[in-house]
């Protein structure tokens, strides 16, 4: 009898092996949850200075649960990674300099367009007043969101001057209000103002005001709303990836950057042509609208699929910041295209190749630096018992 049970348990233990290596390569196997203990832990070790990692851990946890994310290690650490690579867990950042760097970059736009530019200078220098002028608040500035402010508080004293209040605040001139906002980024994450933006209006039935778009902008600064939306952005699609360095590249990049980039790499292959691999299959306006212009990579698409119409062509690459891109004619036949050509299978993602400009960059950066730097924060995290 006691011989029967023995084989009977270990038989049990054979199956309930199998069933979980089985899980394990499908995904449904759950990934243990972090604790608010051990992802402040997490947390700490990353950045030894930060204030108040408690706070951090449990707004972290927080979004992740509003988000329907688990909080397991691999997601935790991959935000983590990402804050410390944007803010060193500082919800609205001190940027050294700023005040500085934003004064010369006004006058060296400024010298572009001499007349226009003296005048604009001008306005800067006096308004609303000699002794609180604009470019003294531009001056003086040690954050994002004190550009922002100047810069809102800009267009208010214009609508007001062109008693254009009413037309402003309803919201009918957000996009060309924002458009000239050369804040883009935000917060902890330095989250993509447009992509932020995106979603609060995708919850809504009526149209933002523009006290509704700078409210979004508001809730970047905060830890919580930098956390809500970075996190999303970072985590919130299927990407299709084998490894989280796409990911990473990706959210400075653009969703599905990584995976376009690849195949910019094929199309160049069998048109023999040179494209950048920037990951962007069209071209698109400030607001990341598509624009009717066609692309180099567009181009060099109809020369290596002519007899396919046009029009379904540019229906397929409108679907490239989408993960079902991968279903479309266009994908598959190039892909199909380069196997046969030259033999080998297409990598499904490479990092964008794609220099970074911006005030708050000291140094020459491109989106592998920051990608690479990113994966290697969150190895890190990874390796820590």
């Amino acid at each position: 009898m006691t011989e029967g049970l023995t084989q009977g348990a270990r038989v049990i233990r054979i199956v309930f092996g199998i069933l979980m290596a089985v899980l394990a390569q499908t995904g449904l196997a759950a990934a243990a949850e972090l604790t608010l203990q051990r992802t402040t832990a997490l947390i700490r070790a990353t950045e030894k200075t930060v204030k108040d990692p408690a706070g951090w851990a449990a707004d972290l946890l927080d979004v992740l649960h509003q988000h329907g994310l688990s909080p397991s290690k691999e997601n935790i650490c991959a935000s983590i990674a990402v804050i410390d690579q944007e803010s060193n867990f500082v919800a609205n950042p001190v940027i050294q300099g700023l005040g500085r760097i934003a004064e010369q970059a006004m006058r060296d736009k400024a010298d572009r367009v001499p007349i226009l530019g003296r005048l604009g200078l001008q306005f800067l220098e006096t308004k609303p007043s000699k002794d609180a002028s604009y470019m003294e608040r531009i001056r003086n500035a040690r954050s994002e969101r004190d550009l922002d402010l100047t810069y809102r508080a800009m267009v208010a004293d214009a609508a007001k001057q062109s008693s254009l209040g009413v037309v402003v605040s309803s919201g009918f001139l957000n996009s060309e209000i924002e458009g000239k906002n050369q804040i883009d980024s935000i917060g902890s994450m330095q989250v993509s103002v447009q992509f932020a933006m995106g979603i609060a209006k995708s919850r809504r039935w009526l149209p933002m005001s523009l006290d509704d778009d700078y409210a979004v902008r508001d809730e970047l600064y905060t830890r919580h709303g930098g956390l809500y939306y970075g996190v999303l952005q970072l985590l919130g699609y299927d990407s299709g990836y084998d490894r989280k360095i796409y990911r990473f590249a990706d959210y400075n990049a653009g969703r599905y950057s990584s995976r376009n980039a690849a195949l910019q790499k094929d199309i160049a292959v069998l048109s023999g042509q040179a494209l950048a691999s920037d990951g962007d299959l069209l071209v698109y306006d400030g607001q990341g609208s598509p624009l009717t212009r066609p692309s180099s990579s567009e181009l060099a698409l109809r020369k290596i699929l002519p007899s396919m119409d046009q029009k379904l062509l540019r229906r397929d690459l409108l679907h490239e910041k989408q993960y079902d891109f991968t279903g479309t004619q266009t994908y598959n036949t190039v892909r199909e295209m380069y196997l046969q050509k030259t033999g080998r299978k297409p990598v499904f993602a490479i990092i964008p190749e794609i220099a970074l400009n911006s005030v708050k960059i000291k140094h020459t950066m491109t989106t592998r630096d920051f990608a690479e730097s990113v994966d290697r924060k969150y190895q890190a995290c990874m390796a820590k018992k």
